[in-house]
């Protein structure tokens, strides 16, 4: 049994979050990681922003206020080389980039980098490119993919296609603007029976109207009722009612952003059986088998196009349904546990 400490200052959260509220891909993962780890035998502590501390699910809590331990096995900051202080003493120190690592080159953050010279453990291949020479590696880059949850694995095919619908699920600022545009522009021309639903992280404010709350911002302006009322923005849903929404969608079209580092809610779509269709951007192209569980096009016009193709045509979504759930499953949190153990605990 190792003893870990995993740090992390995004924002406030704590153990019992997971089950209780919508978090962003960093916070679950942090929780689905420290579960799977002290179910493995581990004695595993968090170190955040939550308001007190807890033990829960055989996680151990405590605040950033709060003195840390002063030593444990491994040490495993989430991003910020300011956190590296925190556990004076570790035997191994690793740092988590959950996020694009061009941070981590920062030149504010190269002397800590090479002063505390941490094992990068990252997500993706294109994390992999983007860590620069710039940077120590006193071993290998570890890569892992993330997990992915129960809930989203293992489904059974559909009966029947889903009627002509598609979902967003992600943060607004990663370019649901420029889709809405391609939504509006020239997908709903060509079916305009067709519904985008948007299930946004967002801060909007009971009774907000996103519709003037994000316009020319994450949303178009002066845009027709009729268009309109095919973009339907939800208020943020509990994970069940996104798990269900995903598999009511025929199609996920998603833009994404130069931040995307393994991009969650790709895999968790395609993992529920949901062709998407993907810009080639950041880690994005990873997500997607191209031609086979989705499509890859960068072009505008191309990308409505393959949106559109899915919208429309039952044998083709029919065929990547099923490429998706036999081929995009991913690994379960067991399996990352495990894998982590091999990679980082072995030796120890």
């Amino acid at each position: 049994m190792a003893s870990i400490v995993i740090a992390d200052d995004t924002r406030r959260y704590d153990g019992r979050d997971l089950e209780r509220r919508p978090l962003g891909g960093t916070e679950s993962s942090v929780i689905r990681f420290a579960r799977a780890m002290a179910k493995r035998g581990h004695a595993v502590t968090v170190i955040n922003d939550c308001a007190a501390p807890i033990e829960y699910e055989g996680v151990r809590w405590i605040p950033l206020s709060q003195a840390a331990p002063e030593t444990c096995d491994l040490f495993l900051p989430v991003q910020h080389p300011r956190l590296f202080r925190l556990v004076p003493r570790p035997r191994r120190l690793a740092v988590w980039s959950l996020w694009r690592p061009n941070n981590l080159r920062h030149y504010k953050q190269l002397p800590l980098m090479w002063r505390y010279r941490p094992i990068p453990l990252v997500a993706s291949d294109y994390q992999v490119r983007e860590y620069s020479r710039l940077l120590p590696r006193r071993r290998a880059i570890v890569k892992i993919p993330l997990g992915l949850p129960d809930d989203v694995r293992g489904l059974a095919p559909l009966a029947a296609p889903p009627p002509p619908a598609a979902i967003f699920a992600s943060n607004p600022a990663r370019n649901l603007l420029a889709l809405a545009e391609i939504w509006i522009e020239r997908i709903l021309p060509q079916r305009p029976d067709a519904v985008l639903h948007v299930y946004a992280i967002h801060d909007l404010k009971p009774g907000d109207d996103p519709w003037r709350a994000w316009a020319g911002v994450v949303l178009p302006t002066r845009v027709p009722d009729a268009a309109r009322a095919s973009i339907r923005i939800h208020s943020t849903a509990a994970r069940g009612e996104l798990i269900a929404a995903m598999r009511r969608a025929r199609v996920m079209p998603y833009l994404g952003h130069k931040t995307e580092a393994f991009c969650l809610s790709l895999a968790e779509a395609q993992a529920l059986g949901v062709p998407c269709v993907v810009a080639p951007v950041a880690v994005l192209p990873e997500r997607v088998i191209d031609g086979e569980t989705g499509f890859i096009r960068g072009d505008p016009q191309a990308f409505a196009e393959a949106t559109l193709a899915l919208l429309s045509d039952d044998a083709l979504w029919r065929r990547q349904h099923q490429a998706a759930l036999k081929l995009q499953q991913g690994i379960s949190w067991a399996e990352y546990a495990a894998r982590f153990e091999a990679a980082l605990l072995a030796d120890l």
